[in-house]
């Protein structure tokens, strides 16, 4: 009996031991739970109907926009962000080149921005996580001899703005590192200024087909995207 006592005591006092290890030695964290990452984006992006359809034109004295329709094309970006269980933010440099055409002219055209994007997992357990999409875009965009002078001689015009999107998509691991990302995002950005042979000036500065009124606001630019990105964790 008395060597059963002896064997539980020693049982029982390995088993604490066993108990208080973890607690001078704490855990990792998930790898899942504030990460950060950098990611690359690939993207096709189409401008839809809007103020820039390629016929509106607006102008002063000094210099003339002939605001351009902007065709789709295809993009790419890089960008980095943190991850965390409930979801991620990230900040991405995005550029695309495209075809332009204003007022029986071709062009071409070079679309900018920086993107600020939050997005919400909604099955947090699941390995393919589908998520929600909202942001800040900050974009800027030059075409090629698209403003002229008093003179009429054509000139560089670059627009810069601001806007938000929205969009939904899908997140999938691909090692306990690399993750791939799928979604479909709706820009609506705004112009608000435009660069040109001279000074910038706002674009509410500026008048319809240059005699008329004052344009009355913004230029409106509605885009939708289809990202692709590939994520690495730190």
């Amino acid at each position: 009996m008395r060597k059963v006592l002896v064997l539980s005591l020693i049982m029982i006092s390995s088993w604490l031991a066993a108990q208080e290890e973890p607690a001078a030695a704490p855990l990792p964290k998930p790898r899942d739970s504030g990460a950060f990452f950098f990611e690359a984006t690939s993207q096709y992006l189409s401008f839809a109907s809007g103020d820039l359809d390629g016929n509106l034109v607006v102008g002063n004295a000094d210099q003339v926009f002939h605001v351009p329709r902007i065709k789709p094309s295809l993009g790419f970006g890089i960008g980095f962000g943190r991850r965390f269980r409930s979801g991620l933010w990230a900040v991405s440099y995005l550029v695309s080149g495209h075809d332009a055409t204003f007022q029986g002219r071709d062009s071409t055209a070079v679309s900018r921005q920086v993107q600020v994007n939050a997005r919400t997992f909604l099955f947090r357990t699941s390995p393919l996580r589908l998520f929600l999409q909202l942001g800040l875009n900050f974009p800027w965009l030059r075409v090629r001899g698209n403003a002229a002078d008093r003179d009429g001689k054509f000139h560089d015009a670059t627009y810069a703005g601001v806007g938000a999107n929205a969009g939904a998509g899908i997140l999938a691991p691909v090692s306990s590192r690399m993750f791939f990302s799928a979604g479909l995002v709706y820009r609506f950005m705004g112009y608000l200024y435009a660069f040109g042979p001279v000074k910038g000036i706002d674009v509410t500065d500026l008048f319809d087909n240059v005699t008329g009124p004052r344009h009355s606001g913004f230029l409106r630019a509605p885009v939708i995207a289809l990202e692709l990105s590939l994520g690495y964790e730190l």
